[in-house]
């Protein structure tokens, strides 16, 4: 792809709103039509050329190539020939009418990290043709647009930004596929991404998840409240959500799923793998607004009689590695908890210590069914980092890390926004 040509000079620029309405002007002079919209080709990391504009006269739209464009200015557009086709016009894949489809739409601002309306759009002429350039987001680009054209000098100003620092999103152009790959956002973190997609619909929102690598989606959805989680999943095709779903936390995406109407949420399970699936199963069976509602299943567990040193090696050959990796929880065959070893005790454990020797017994443990004040409670008297989960035979059913009590203590809800409070 060819290099993007310099921003032009602010001088330079013409804006969409001067020249559509304008007459068109034959070779001769003579007036044949006026401009209803101007077509454009968008390109990755270019500036959108040109390719023609769509003209109307005798209540027909028609399409003039740009190479029978001889100039462009505010208030008139001159053609370089007197015969034009009048045939209907019918856009193309790939085409982006500015008028219809950007003018008074949302677009991504990347570098300001929001979502921003364009009052208005700016071309440039370039060594190749026309261009778009820029945006106005102002106030005043829309007063400019309201008033006759004698009178938009009194409206100074404009709040430009850079056509390449913007994402277009392909969900405003149904009836048309542009290839655009939003490479842009890839860069951002989920934390910027998070903001963004908050912005828009979720129809928006799901086309730029769907842009993203499969955890990076994830960790972007996790950022998001809960009941903004489920829009986005249901508009989103099934086995592409699944794959998101697959890639949270099991609690996280118990509690997503909680709230998507029961038949799309079973869709959803069947489409996952079995052993995600299953987790997550276990843990809607609960109350959602109990101990076992938002604990975790993706912790990491040891036997007692595996040498300390194993431990490191459990972690490292995870598959899905858990967020919160600073406890191992012992358990034995019957599935009991025996113990708990922090990674402090793996550490500074002797050569060929076992986990029994090093564990801590008898650990501070919470019922499936405890109310959330008092597993607050217990983790600030003991003060942990995490919670194990037991049955009433002490079978081990999962952990509650410190930022789910957090959680409840700073929104006074036992919901939680997102889950990844700590990093392994």
């Amino acid at each position: 792809m060819a290099l993007a040509p310099a921003s032009p000079p602010q001088a330079d620029l013409m804006a969409l709103s001067e020249v559509v309405a304008s007459p068109v002007v034959e070779r001769q002079g003579e007036r044949i039509a006026r401009v209803r919209d101007v077509i454009a080709r968008p390109q990755e990391g270019a500036y959108p050329l040109v390719i023609g504009l769509v003209c109307r006269a005798g209540g027909r739209d028609f399409f003039i190539p740009i190479e029978h464009v001889a100039e462009i200015r505010a208030g008139l557009v001159r053609l370089n020939t007197a015969a034009v086709d009048v045939g209907r016009f019918q856009r193309r894949d790939g085409e982006l009418m500015l008028v219809k489809d950007v003018l008074d739409r949302q677009v991504i601002d990347v570098r300001g990290t929001r979502v921003v309306r364009v009052n208005d759009l700016y071309l440039s002429r370039a060594y190749d043709g026309y261009r778009v350039v820029a945006l106005d987001t102002g106030g005043r680009a829309i007063l400019r647009r309201l008033v006759p054209g004698g009178m938009r000098g009194r409206f100074p100003g404009r709040m430009l930004t850079d056509w390449r620092e913007v994402e277009y999103l392909m969900t405003d152009t149904p009836a048309v596929r542009l290839k655009t790959g939003h490479l842009q956002l890839r860069k951002l973190r989920p934390q910027q991404l998070a903001r963004i997609v908050a912005g828009l619909s979720k129809q928006e929102g799901a086309e730029v998840l769907s842009s993203l690598d499969e955890e990076h989606a994830a960790d972007t959805l996790e950022e998001l409240s809960t009941e903004q989680q489920a829009q986005l999943l249901s508009a989103m095709p099934v086995e592409q959500a699944a794959d998101l779903i697959e890639e949270m936390e099991p609690d996280e995406a118990a509690d997503v799923l909680a709230r998507v109407p029961a038949p799309h949420a079973e869709e959803l399970l069947h489409e996952m793998e079995a052993p995600e699936s299953e987790a997550v199963r276990r843990l809607l069976e609960y109350d959602p607004d109990s101990a076992g509602g938002v604990m975790t299943t993706n912790v990491l567990t040891i036997a007692p009689d595996r040498p300390v040193a194993d431990a490191l090696r459990v972690y490292q050959t995870r598959e899905d590695a858990p967020d919160f990796a600073y406890y191992f929880f012992v358990v034995d065959e019957q599935e009991r908890l025996v113990g708990v070893l922090s990674m402090r005790q793996v550490l500074i454990a002797p050569p060929g210590a076992l986990v029994r020797d090093v564990m801590t017994r008898d650990p501070v443990t919470v019922a499936p069914d405890d109310e959330p004040n008092d597993v607050a409670e217990k983790i600030a008297e003991y003060n942990l980092l995490a919670i194990p989960v037991v049955d009433e035979e002490q079978r081990f059913l999962g952990a509650i890390t410190v930022d789910d009590v957090l959680d409840v203590v700073l929104k006074g809800s036992w919901r939680r926004g997102r889950s990844r409070g700590f990093g392994g």
